[in-house]
């Protein structure tokens, strides 16, 4: 039996799943168990994670470390019971949702240590796979870190007729990729220094799902993977060795008008892209993470067995319904994102404040925000800028019309310094406070962040 290695290097500045004890490497890939129904419940619990270098002290919901994948369908009631059972304060942030300002999880939804909350709120969107992780101010990297992070995938009518692999765990597979370093003793823990804050966390092993190395037994045939760069702050490019070229049908917050055939993605912090890849045949190849500034890292291996599963077309196009932002009236919003010096952060010149709102908008409207990276000097520091409670459009990057893979719904763009994008928000439904920050994580929580309020 052949095989196909995955490889992570990591590209730009670096700045698993388990489910219960025990891991080696070569192990067989831990797949999240599926968390669905009328009501869900999350406990947030301390544990340990095992690589094979030692022991790490982790958090996870509802085990050692990250969670399961929550499922629900457009149209459903999100009903979750959330229990604090560890000894700090955190919060649950559904990144990517379109939920009401109260449950949106961010810094003033605290969940108390020993407490707990209950977030309802109605699923009002497309097929989409999303995430959920903690965001409390001024510790979000930390918790993540520790492990505090899952799925979150939504269905709809159109993504259920849709003939593309769609067996949780079988044929569709989520990974989730993430760089931790470890010690001397063997195990991962969250120190950063000055410069680990100024370029990110940078890692020495990546985890998939949670797992150092694992496997995975599959037979000839399609899959979809469904990517997350889960890191703090590492920016992956993800190719295969090979140059095998796999089919990419959806980006952050579902899927693409028109599907992207390539080689390679480039994903910063908290993206997510869905693909299509077939093998046909008893191969090796090997799947690199470039992560800035890191070392290339195998990752993970896939055994193509002799067995033939199924084969399904990749479509050349899917749907992609998104407001008009072509009126000559709408409001413009300009944000730059800088860096200011070793561990400042600033988004036009202010650092996050929970006291202070930074600017109200209507509520169902629709608007034009310009985002740059200003970088400072000759250091190419790159943001990545997130919204909450919308899918944006990419209307440009750097002057010009975005490439395919910004063609579809997105929360998160990378922007490296000099670079500027201008996006297409709405927000609708709802009134209240949201948040628009930097996603690596270090840089979140050292101020680059600010908060806007929906009336």
């Amino acid at each position: 039996m052949k095989s196909i290695h995955f490889f992570i290097s990591i590209i730009l500045f670096i700045p698993g799943m388990l489910f219960g004890n025990g891991s080696s490497a070569g192990g067989q890939l831990p797949v999240p168990p599926v968390l669905e129904g009328k009501e869900l419940k999350l406990d947030i619990r301390q544990g340990e994670l095992e690589l094979p270098f030692g022991t790490s002290k982790t958090l996870g919901f509802n085990g050692s470390y990250l969670g399961p994948t929550i499922r629900l369908s457009s149209g459903d009631l999100a009903d979750i019971s959330i229990t604090n059972s560890i000894s700090e304060n955190t919060t649950v942030h559904w990144h990517g949702l379109h939920v009401p300002a109260e449950f949106d999880g961010g810094p003033h939804q605290i969940i108390p240590a020993g407490g707990s909350w209950n977030p309802v709120f109605a699923i009002k969107q497309s097929a989409a796979t999303l995430w959920y992780h903690p965001h409390l101010m001024g510790q979000t990297a930390e918790h993540v870190y520790r492990g505090l992070a899952g799925m979150f995938i939504i269905d709809d009518d159109y993504s259920k007729s849709l003939d593309i692999p769609k067996d949780y765990g079988m044929n569709d597979i989520p990974l989730i990729i993430q760089d931790r370093r470890i010690g001397r003793d063997g195990s991962f823990e969250y120190n950063p220094g000055g410069p680990d804050i100024m370029m990110g966390y940078i890692g020495n092993a990546v985890l998939v799902n949670g797992a150092y190395k694992p496997e995975l037994d599959l037979k000839k045939g399609t899959y979809r993977f469904r990517i997350l760069n889960g890191s703090n702050s590492s920016i992956y490019r993800v190719t295969f060795s090979d140059k095998h070229r796999f089919t990419v049908i959806a980006s952050d917050g579902g899927f693409l008008p028109k599907t992207v055939q390539t080689d390679q993605l480039v994903m910063s912090p908290g993206e997510r892209y869905e693909i299509l890849i077939d093998f046909t045949k008893k191969a090796e190849t090997k799947i690199a993470l470039d992560i800035m500034g890191g070392n290339s890292h195998e990752i993970m291996t896939i055994n193509t067995s002799r067995e033939t599963g199924s084969y399904f077309e990749h479509p050349a196009a899917l749907k992609y319904d998104h407001p008009d932002y072509s009126a000559k009236n709408l409001t413009k919003r300009v944000f730059n994102m800088e860096t200011r010096g070793m561990g400042v952060f600033t988004i036009n010149g202010q650092k996050m404040n929970m006291d202070r709102i930074n600017f109200s908008l209507n509520q169902n409207s629709e608007e034009i925000w310009t985002v740059r990276n200003i970088g400072m000097g000759m250091m190419n520091i790159p943001h990545s800028f997130h919204v909450h409670d919308t899918q944006f459009t990419v209307l440009s990057l750097n002057g010009q019309p975005p490439g395919p893979l910004y063609a579809g719904p997105k929360d998160t763009i990378l922007l490296f310094a000099g670079e500027t994008a201008e996006i297409g928000v709405s927000f609708r439904d709802y009134t209240g406070v949201y948040m628009y920050h930097c996603h690596l994580l270090e840089h979140e929580d050292s101020g680059m962040m600010g908060q806007f309020m929906v009336e």
